[in-house]
C-alpha cells in the first residue's frame, strides 16, 4: 500500500482540484469566510471507503447509513447527544404520549402531514408499509433486519398514522425501529412498482428519499455530490452543495485537510492530534459513542472450534499495551462488549487479562505442541491463520502488527490480510459468508446495549451480523430476557451475565471503545457530530 501511496495522493488532489474547483458559488452579500480556502454554500467532506449502494433497506456498511440519513428521513432519528428526535413522525412514542402501550406491545406513530418525496409524490404510511415489507422479505439482503423480526403486525389505519403490533414486549423497539441511518429509512413504494430484483435495483444509485439532501452525481470510488432537497419537510438547507469525497489513505486524507481543501474530515489517526491542533482556522473535535473495535473469531473454522485455543490467543494478547499505541489515548480499553460507560456495563464482566503462562497452559490443554519451526502444531495441523482486516486505516495497521507480533512468542503463526470494508461486508463478502478465520472489526452500536443481531444464533449471514458463526442458547435465553423489560434496573442484571458469559465462550475478543476525531473548518457552523448513526442527522441547519 505504502508503494502506490504518491500516485494514490496525487490522483485524489487532482480529483479534489477538479470537484472542488469547479463548485464556488455566488458570494454577494456574504461576510468573508475566516479561511481563504472555503467556498460559501459548499462542505467538503472526507469518508474512508466507497459505497456499495445508497439503498437503505440493504446498506450495511457505516459510510452507506451515514449518507442515507443526508437523502432519506426515518419515523425517528438520534440528535448529537444520542437522544431520540422526530423525524417523519411528529413526536416519539411513549406511554406517557400514548403513543406506547401500556403492555409495552403497541406503538402508534403519527405522520407529518405534507411530507413529499424528492420527486415530489407525497410520502403516506403505505410507504413505511412497504419498507417494513422488504426489510422482513428473506429474498432481500436487509443486515440490519434483527429489530424488524420483533414485529408482529404492521397496519396503516389511516394515510398517516402507522401502527405496530410487537409479538412481546421489546424495550428496544422506539430507537431501533424506523430509526433513520441504520437500515431504518423510508423508501417510496411507487419507485418499485416495476421492480423485479430489489438487491439489486436501479434504486441503489439513483435514490429517491425525503431527507434534506439529494444525490446529484456519484462517481464510483471518487465522490458524491449532494444538494439541497426543494421539497424537504423542514425547510431547504442552506447549504448549496455537499461534496463527499472518498479517500481510502489516512495519509492522503490529512494532506488534504491541512491543505485546506476538506471542511470536515474525522480522521481516524489520534498521533495527528496535536499537530492538527496547531491548524489555524480549524479545531479538532472528540466524540465519545458506541463504536466497538474488537476481534472476532470465526468459530466455524476447526482451528478456532476449540475453546481453549481461543482462549489462549486472548490471554497472549497485551489489549492495554496495544490500545494505548495504536489509539494514543483517544480510546477506552475493551473487555465486555458493553462500552464501560453505559448503563448495563458490570466491571465484573471476568474478562482474560494478559498473561503468557496461562495462554500457553491453555494452548498445551487445547493439544498443541511446539514444532520444530517455533510454530505450535496438532498433529499435522499448523495454528497458522490470517488475520482479517480492512484497508486505509492506520490504527487497524497498527494494531494487527502488534497482535501479530505477540500471537508469535505464544508459537502461532498469522498472516494480515487487509482488504476493501466493502469487499470484507457485502452480502456475498468475505466476513458475510464466514471466509475468514480472524477478523479485525469495527461496529458502531446505536446506545441501547441489545446485541442480538451480533451475537445471536438466528442472525448468522446477511440477514445479520453475527460473523463469527457463535451458537449459545444460553446468550440466546439471556438476550431475550433483557430486551423483555423497560426499565434499566430490570434489564441491566441480564447484561451483566451476558458480560460474563460472552468472556467465557469468546466468540470475540473486545479491544477498545474509541472516540470520533474530527477537525473542522471554524467557517462551518452548526455541524454537531452524532457517529452512532450519522453526522448529516441536521446537515439542513449547516451553513458556510
Amino acid at each position: 500500500m505504502r508503494a502506490h501511496s504518491g500516485r494514490l495522493m496525487a490522483c485524489v488532489l487532482a480529483c479534489a482540484a477538479l470537484v472542488f474547483g469547479c463548485s464556488r458559488v455566488s458570494t454577494s452579500g456574504r461576510p468573508p469566510p475566516g479561511n481563504a480556502s472555503t467556498i460559501h454554500g459548499v462542505v467538503r467532506y472526507a469518508i474512508a471507503n466507497d459505497l456499495n449502494t445508497l439503498n437503505p433497506v440493504i446498506g450495511g456498511l457505516l459510510y452507506e447509513n451515514a449518507i442515507e440519513e443526508a437523502i432519506f428521513s426515518g419515523l425517528v432519528k438520534l440528535d448529537d447527544h444520542e437522544r431520540l428526535i422526530p423525524d417523519l413522525a411528529q413526536e416519539v412514542p411513549s406511554v406517557d404520549n400514548g403513543g406506547v402501550s401500556r403492555d409495552g406491545r403497541t406503538i402508534t406513530y403519527h405522520l407529518r402531514h405534507g411530507v413529499r418525496w424528492q420527486d415530489g409524490v407525497p410520502l403516506t404510511s403505505a410507504d413505511v408499509a412497504f419498507t417494513f415489507a422488504r426489510i422482513e422479505d428473506p429474498k432481500v439482503n436487509a443486515p440490519n433486519s434483527a429489530p424488524y423480526t420483533h414485529i408482529e403486525h404492521l397496519w396503516t389505519p389511516d394515510p398517516f398514522t402507522v401502527v405496530v403490533r410487537l409479538k412481546s414486549p421489546w424495550a428496544p423497539a422506539i430507537g431501533q425501529l424506523f430509526c433513520d441511518g441504520e437500515n431504518g429509512s423510508i423508501i417510496p413504494a411507487h419507485a418499485f412498482v416495476r421492480s423485479s430484483d430489489f438487491n439489486h435495483d436501479p434504486f441503489g444509485v439513483h435514490p429517491i428519499g425525503s431527507g434534506p439532501m439529494e444525490l446529484k452525481v456519484w462517481e464510483r470510488g471518487a465522490r458524491l455530490m449532494l444538494v439541497p432537497n426543494p421539497y424537504y419537510f423542514a425547510g431547504v438547507p442552506k447549504i448549496k452543495e455537499l461534496d463527499i469525497l472518498v479517500v481510502p489513505d489516512s495519509n492522503t486524507r490529512l494532506t488534504l485537510l491541512t491543505s485546506k481543501e476538506l471542511d470536515v474530515a474525522d480522521i481516524g489517526t489520534p498521533n495527528q492530534v496535536p499537530r492538527l491542533r496547531q491548524m489555524s482556522g480549524y479545531t479538532v473535535r472528540l466524540a465519545q459513542y458506541t463504536w466497538a473495535n474488537y476481534l472476532l473469531f470465526n468459530l466455524s473454522r476447526p482451528l478456532l472450534a476449540d475453546r481453549n485455543t481461543r482462549l489462549g490467543l486472548a490471554l497472549a494478547l497485551d489489549r492495554p499495551r496495544i490500545v494505548a499505541t495504536s489509539f494514543a489515548g483517544t480510546a477506552v480499553n475493551g473487555n465486555a462488549f458493553i462500552p464501560p460507560y453505559n448503563w448495563a456495563y458490570t466491571p465484573n464482566n471476568e474478562s482474560p487479562p494478559y498473561d503468557l503462562q496461562a495462554a500457553r497452559a491453555a494452548l498445551a490443554a487445547a493439544g498443541w505442541r511446539m514444532a520444530g519451526d517455533g510454530t505450535l502444531a496438532r498433529g499435522s495441523e499448523r495454528l497458522a491463520f490470517t488475520l482479517s482486516m480492512s484497508t486505509g486505516s492506520t490504527i487497524g495497521a497498527s494494531e494487527a502488527q502488534q497482535m501479530q507480533a505477540q500471537w508469535r512468542l505464544v508459537g502461532a503463526d498469522v498472516a494480515i490480510q487487509a482488504v476493501p470494508i466493502n469487499v470484507l461486508r457485502s452480502p456475498e463478502g468475505l466476513w458475510t459468508t464466514g471466509r475468514f478465520d480472524i477478523a479485525l472489526q469495527n461496529l458502531v452500536f446505536d446506545p441501547d446495549p441489545d446485541r442480538e443481531a451480533n451475537l445471536g444464533s438466528t442472525f448468522i449471514g446477511s440477514r445479520g451480523f453475527n460473523d463469527g458463526r457463535y451458537v449459545s442458547a444460553e446468550s440466546d435465553r439471556l438476550s431475550a430476557q433483557a430486551v423483555g423489560v423497560y426499565p434499566h434496573a430490570e434489564r441491566a442484571p441480564f447484561y451483566w451475565q451476558l458480560q460474563r458469559l460472552w468472556n467465557h465462550d469468546l466468540p470475540l475478543l473486545p479491544l477498545a471503545w474509541p472516540q470520533a476525531i474530527y477537525v473542522v473548518n471554524d467557517d462551518l457552523r452548526n455541524f454537531k457530530p452524532e457517529p452512532v448513526n450519522s453526522d448529516f442527522w441536521n446537515v439542513q441547519e449547516w451553513e458556510i
